[in-house]
């Protein structure tokens, strides 16, 4: 929509208070509807629920569990809800813990301290690098590496120097040693190296880099003399370039590699660390300037358009937003009509619209508007008492399946 347009659901969303039913008209066929309703983006809420951030009042929902209290710079607490009956094992079914708690604030140190103490249950963030050997063979029944549909990657900002050049873009993605990355996260077991926006096993995926020495299939090493030589072309070199990251140990150690690297390549660089809460709204906001950052993509469901299409259409970037996921500011229309046609030829045929949407990866990856660095696996470490784990690629761990003893 333009700005200062409305919208009305009417017409569109009919609840049907008497059979028990939600009724959803679309204009248009969509291939990933139900992928979409699955997502938490899609809960079904209260009509008179404000559209906008409720701040911490919680709104009422439909689950096994319910806000019982919020304080963003504490805890939140989910207590058992009273008003829900099972009515589907598989679509939604009941927790077993009478009480989760959220605790906020904790360092990586603190939080993995803590589950080895049995103070907490489970830690969001990745464990420190140097902490896993450790946490790997001292408790290796309570650490759990699960596969994701994910990829860490920079977005460089393609409306201000130096990105706005396509040869310095290309330049990065050339000189980047991504088993360092690797290595940085944890090492080849907890992820592997990539050069490209989908993630491997997934759909429109075909193994191809062209940022790599004898470009193939598979990222095999640095080629910093033709990041090197594209640099001196772009005419770009000596420019001050900053890099923000996350205030955690892994994105701090991954920011300041690409400092280095771009260092390397003649740039006046330097790293910023942000705190983690503010961090992905900021890189987003046009406003703050960010020419480049560390940051990971998750998908919400199994569709290349869920990584393509939400990550770098036109439609994503908004300026002056904390929510214009296309961090790198890039839109090429052709492109997103082909996007647009995969989407509708997955109505039809599949497996070609994913054949369609290895050719649009690969397309996006020439122009460059961000770095893939590595797919991550899930590294969760969990306490002792902790029983019943559970892992799912969309929604990780499914925490109201487990239980304490």
């Amino acid at each position: 929509m333009a700005d200062g347009d409305t919208c009305t659901l009417d017409g569109g969303v009919i609840a049907d208070e008497k059979a028990g039913t939600v009724t959803i008209n679309l204009v248009a066929a969509d291939s990933e509807f139900f992928a979409k309703l699955a997502v938490p983006h899609a809960s079904i809420v209260p009509a008179d629920t404000p559209a906008k951030d409720a701040g911490t009042t919680p709104v009422p929902g439909t689950g096994a569990y319910m806000i019982e209290s919020y304080n963003p710079n504490e805890q939140m607490v989910l207590k058992r809800n009273p008003h829900f009956k099972e009515w589907s094992v598989d679509a939604q079914p009941d927790g077993y813990a009478d009480e989760i708690d959220y605790k906020f604030g904790m360092t990586e140190e603190a939080g993995i301290n803590a589950v080895v103490n049995g103070q907490v249950d489970w830690m969001y963030d990745t464990p420190p690098a140097d902490r896993l050997p450790e946490i790997g063979s001292k408790y290796a029944n309570q650490v759990h590496i699960d596969p994701l549909a994910a990829f860490w990657y920079a977005p460089m900002n393609v409306n201000l120097p130096p990105f706005d050049n396509v040869k310095a873009r290309q330049a990065l993605n050339y000189a980047l040693d991504r088993d360092a990355l690797v290595g940085l996260f944890g090492g080849e077991v907890l992820a592997q190296p990539t050069c490209q926006i989908l993630p491997p096993d997934f759909p429109g995926h075909a193994d191809d880099c062209i940022y790599t020495k004898d470009p193939g299939p598979q990222w095999s090493e640095a080629d910093m003399d033709k990041a090197k030589q594209l640099v001196e072309e772009s005419g770009t070199k000596g420019q001050k370039v900053t890099v923000i990251a996350e205030d955690n140990a892994v994105a701090r150690g991954i920011g300041t590699y690409l400092q280095s690297v771009l260092s390397d390549l003649g740039y006046d660089a330097s790293m910023k660390a942000i705190s983690p809460n503010i961090q992905f709204a900021y890189i987003q906001n046009t406003n703050n300037s960010v020419q480049i950052s560390v940051t990971q993509w998750y998908m919400d469901y199994p569709a290349a358009s869920d990584f393509l299409n939400v990550l770098l259409s036109c439609d994503s970037f908004h300026k002056g937003s904390d929510s214009s996921i296309n961090i790198s500011g890039y839109c090429n229309k052709d492109l997103d009509a082909k996007m647009k046609a995969a989407m509708a030829l997955s109505l039809t045929d599949e497996n070609a619209a994913n054949a369609e949407w290895a050719k649009i990866d690969k397309a996006f990856m020439a122009e460059a508007p961000l770095a893939p660095l590595f797919t991550p696996k899930s590294v969760n470490f969990t306490s002792a008492r902790l029983g019943n784990y559970l892992f799912n690629k969309q929604n990780r761990w499914i925490i109201s399946q487990s239980w304490v003893k």
